[in-house]
């Protein structure tokens, strides 16, 4: 069932088959210093490390191939590849497929060909700013400047090896798979789609789902705030040309999803991450440079003016992303390379290989973004919360408010725009641990908060009231300077602020006891709890016709909506009025399908409360004391503050989970939504 080694021909595959195989086979003996100029060698070089699961039983591409991926990346394993993928109507693909290619810390680092984890970014800043006066100095340092320089314009050739094989005009023969059961179809997950500005010719490489429609169509799934929406939004008229490539060398998926200056484009930074010059070609039927070696190449063209349902698909947040109108692909060629291999993904609740993708180019982008914001001095997006739901931020703290002001500057520098929650900490932002210390010891619920209301949100967001609006919190979880009115030492003629001596940092921080704790879950409608730190307690509860977590819920349950506001603000008043001291200054309440003491808590638990939370309507500043309301929102018209449709999480089906308990794999972790 599994190998990591045989290969022998598929059924009916003959020698071309095994000749396929062979290829694929002798490059598992290259080293890893040479540069991945394709997919066969990233796949070569996990093969020879052992870090390549070899799977030659006939796989589903629906379903099947998805969840032996999700089990893979959840537990730590293996990348894999699926030699004979099934297709929908039964037959072998004759293109193998990839998954889990990026699936560690250490695997996203080397696929990057980086040493360490702000290498890429080291380089970005030393070209940006190079050190003339060192260089003078001492010439042969410039060297490596010189190198990434050459590396970036990318050469044009005659023809790709991407274009080496003709393919039937017919997308649904790809290995592209549906991953999870209420997707809408079959999607293509790792895409490079290629679009281009009709004025300039500028070229922009992105990453956008692509909905299988038929043999000759295919969804194109660009948000309103991306690249690929602003080239369609200056083709009013006509017929937009695009392409979507698949696979190809890493350093392309990279590109695709860096958060790039708008004057560097993504074929140039590929071939800056491979320290080589990015090949490119003409596409055969399109007005478009692709890359030369890409796996496999899409060309089509779009009518802007014109759109289509697509959705809903399983994403990164953990919920299936509502059905949306989006344009359309018209298929007018398929090329592949003679070896080629399908990679593709999964997202879906964390951890996901996604989140080593997004961790990845969050550090190595970092020193970038301390070269445009001086004062960010580290930052960690913690993959358990999509990204977008919480950034860690470690800021300069030389006069008042200062790690405020970071905050609200990172808000305009590129994709943070769609971050729902800013925390400012003077210690290690991927320390979670002391995250809740600072949390715990330096927040005054009364002068530490800032909510900003009607902001930009992620079209993927499902908890906000509004589609691509809502309400940002920023956390000022940082030590007091001395300039600060609240040190009680200001600057000569400033008032002093009143501010608890806990908060200055001459006192602990006051918090509440054990057996006020156990008072607490001995109320009706307290499931569990737990104290995450002196002043910090998380509640379970059970709410009564919250969504179901397989279906969600798409119309308003206005009885069901009132009931849950009820319990949870009856809940608030009984735990506040047993803390009459009011030293507990961090109340969270979340559903009853999160086990406070099992096993990966702490991080199913940052999901929870970032995913199923909405500022604008789940937070709340009372008498000093923060109430943070997770629980699954019901959808409602009438509340105070309205919800939207509700979706459902990406969860297995049943007969999924149990068809693939054929193959050796590692278990399941603890505390998912199963």
């Amino acid at each position: 069932r599994t190998s990591q080694l045989a290969m022998p021909p598929r059924r009916g595959g003959g020698t071309s088959m095994s000749r396929r195989r062979t290829s694929i086979h002798e490059q598992c003996r290259l080293g890893t210093d040479m540069a991945w100029r394709n997919m066969t060698r990233w796949l070569a070089h996990l093969d020879k490390k052992g870090e390549l699961l070899r799977i030659i039983e006939p796989v589903d591409v629906e379903l099947e191939a998805g969840a032996i991926a999700d089990r893979l990346v959840k537990s730590g394993g293996k990348a894999v590849l699926f030699e004979n993928p099934r297709l929908p109507n039964g037959e072998i693909s004759e293109i193998p497929l990839a998954m889990n290619l990026f699936g560690s810390h250490d695997r996203t680092l080397r696929a990057l060909g980086a040493s360490h984890p702000t290498e890429v970014g080291d380089r970005l800043v030393a070209l940006m700013k190079p050190d003339i006066g060192g260089i003078v100095k001492r010439p042969w340092t410039g060297l490596p400047l010189l190198r990434d320089a050459i590396s970036m314009p990318p050469k044009k050739v005659w023809k790709g090896s991407c274009q080496r094989v003709k393919m039937d005009l017919d997308v649904t023969k790809l290995p592209i798979p549906k991953t999870w059961p209420m997707d809408g179809g079959r999607y293509i997950t790792l895409p490079l789609v290629v679009t281009k500005d009709p004025s300039s010719g500028e070229h922009n490489l992105g990453m956008y789902r692509g909905q299988i429609f038929g043999p000759k169509e295919v969804g194109l799934h660009w948000q309103i705030h991306k690249h690929g929406a602003d080239h369609a939004a200056a083709w009013p008229e006509g017929k937009m040309p695009v392409a979507i490539c698949i696979g190809g060398p890493p350093e392309l998926i990279f590109s695709a999803i860096a958060p790039l200056p708008d004057n560097l484009e993504e074929y140039m930074f590929a071939g800056f991450l491979g320290k080589r010059r990015l090949r490119i070609t003409k596409a055969l039927t399109q007005d478009l440079l692709v890359p030369a070696d890409a796996d496999v190449v899409i060309e089509g063209w779009v009518d802007a003016t014109k759109t289509r349902t697509e959705g809903p698909f399983g994403d990164h947040f953990g919920f299936y992303s509502l059905t949306g109108q989006y344009p359309v692909l018209n298929v007018t060629a398929i090329t592949r390379r003679k070896n080629a291999v399908l990679p593709a993904t999964i997202v879906g609740q964390p951890p996901m290989e996604d989140g080593y993708l997004g961790e990845a180019i969050g550090k190595q982008f970092r020193p970038i973004l301390s070269f445009q914001h001086r004062d960010v001095l580290d930052l960690h997006l913690p993959l358990e919360t999509g990204f977008h739901n919480l950034a860690i931020v470690k800021s300069k703290q030389r006069y008042p408010r200062q790690a405020r002001k970071t905050c609200l500057g990172l808000l305009g520098a590129g994709q943070m725009m769609f971050l729902k929650i800013l925390i400012a900490t003077d210690e290690k932002p991927s320390d979670l641990e002391s995250l809740l210390d600072v949390l715990n010891n330096r927040v005054d619920p009364n002068s530490d908060i800032t909510i900003i209301d009607g902001m930009v949100s992620d079209s993927l967001e499902p908890a906000s009231t509004f589609e691509n609006v809502h309400s940002k919190l920023i956390i000022d979880a940082t030590k007091l300077v001395s300039a600060d009115p609240r040190s009680g030492s200001p600057l000569e003629g400033s008032f002093v602020e009143s501010t608890p001596a806990w908060r200055k940092g001459e006192e602990d921080a006051p918090g509440i006891s054990e057996s006020l704790v156990t008072e607490i879950k001995e109320l009706a409608d307290v499931e569990d709890a737990l104290l995450l730190r002196n002043s910090m307690l998380i509640v379970t509860v059970n709410v009564e016709g919250r969504p179901d977590p397989r279906t969600g819920a798409q119309w308003p349950n206005e009885e069901g909506a009132e009931a849950q506001r009820n319990k949870i603000n009856q809940l608030r008043n009984s735990i506040w009025q047993l803390d009459s001291q009011k030293s507990l200054r961090w109340l969270f309440v979340t559903d009853n399908d999160l086990n406070l003491h099992g096993e990966g808590a702490n991080r199913r638990l940052l999901w929870q409360l970032t995913s199923r939370f909405a500022v604008e309507r789940d937070f709340l500043v009372e008498d000093g004391r923060i109430f943070w309301d997770a629980t699954t929102p019901i959808p409602s018209n009438d509340g105070p503050t309205p919800v939207r449709r509700w979706p459902a999480i990406t969860m297995h089906d049943p007969e999924t989970l149990e068809a693939i308990e054929r193959f050796d794999l590692p278990p399941w972790p603890d505390n998912l939504v199963m």
